[in-house]
């Protein structure tokens, strides 16, 4: 079964036992951010994020600080920046459009490589611009 989550505050923490949630976005008034759980707490846990309005303003899903996330922004011009590159966020950023997603899922308690971004969908033309890792 997956849950559809919806109902989030900036500052939420998503927990292990939500994983398969697609979490949803409408167009944001303001930014926010959501936590992901402590790996430790979540090895093998997936949460898929969707834009379900033009963002209006960043979200940005981060972790602990500690732990990072690995992967790549897929672009249209192949200039991607390389999936070691290791990252305290993923996210929305202000222009992105309905239909952008991707997906994150915790793949080690190693804190250099806890979480792996992928299934990055870059509603913008040409994949550029709509999702961030930072």
């Amino acid at each position: 079964t997956v849950t559809i989550l919806a109902a989030y505050t900036s500052g939420t923490v998503l927990t292990a036992s939500q994983s398969g949630s697609i979490v949803t976005f409408p167009a944001m008034d303001g930014a926010a951010t959501l936590s992901l759980p402590a790996a430790a707490d979540c090895v093998g846990s997936t949460f898929h994020f969707v834009m379900l309005g033009t963002a209006g303003n960043d979200v940005d899903i981060i972790t602990n600080g500690s732990e990072k996330i690995i992967g790549c922004v897929p672009k249209g011009d192949g200039d991607n920046v390389g999936i070691a590159d290791a990252n305290d966020s993923i996210g929305f950023d202000a222009n992105a459009v309905v239909g952008s997603s991707f997906k994150v899922t915790c793949i080690s308690s190693t804190a250099a490589l806890a979480f792996l971004a992928h299934d990055i969908i870059d509603g913008l033309a040409a994949n550029t611009g709509g999702i961030n890792l930072k």
